[in-house]
């Protein structure tokens, strides 16, 4: 399983939601990372740029796409980007097989 960082703004009713309503919505992304078969890990209101970020477990990418769409369709985010997290050592085994020289000048 992959770790996923989603970070979004909400949208005017979403944000409206937020100020008028008493959802929670830890237990909306709950509900939702497992109606794809992902795991909520964490899920944070946040100051700055973003509104939210919302850290999830997923087989695929597929699954958190499929949550990033149905969010944004239903008209609750303006904006939502996902970052997946790598496992350094990882990538680092694969770039050392890497044969790659820059291009000369002729």
């Amino acid at each position: 399983m992959s770790i996923y960082i989603v970070l979004g703004k909400y949208s005017n009713s979403g944000a409206e939601g937020l100020i008028d309503g008493s959802s929670d919505r830890r237990a909306a992304m709950e509900k939702l990372t497992k109606s794809v078969g992902a795991k909520l890990i964490d899920y944070h209101l946040t100051r700055g740029v973003y509104d939210f970020c919302l850290i999830t477990e997923a087989d695929t990418f597929d699954m958190i796409a499929a949550m990033n769409l149905k969010a944004k369709a239903v008209g609750t985010l303006s904006e939502i980007d996902t970052l997946e997290s790598i496992n350094i050592d990882s990538v680092r085994k694969v770039a050392r097989s890497v044969d790659f020289s820059p291009p000369t000048k002729d």
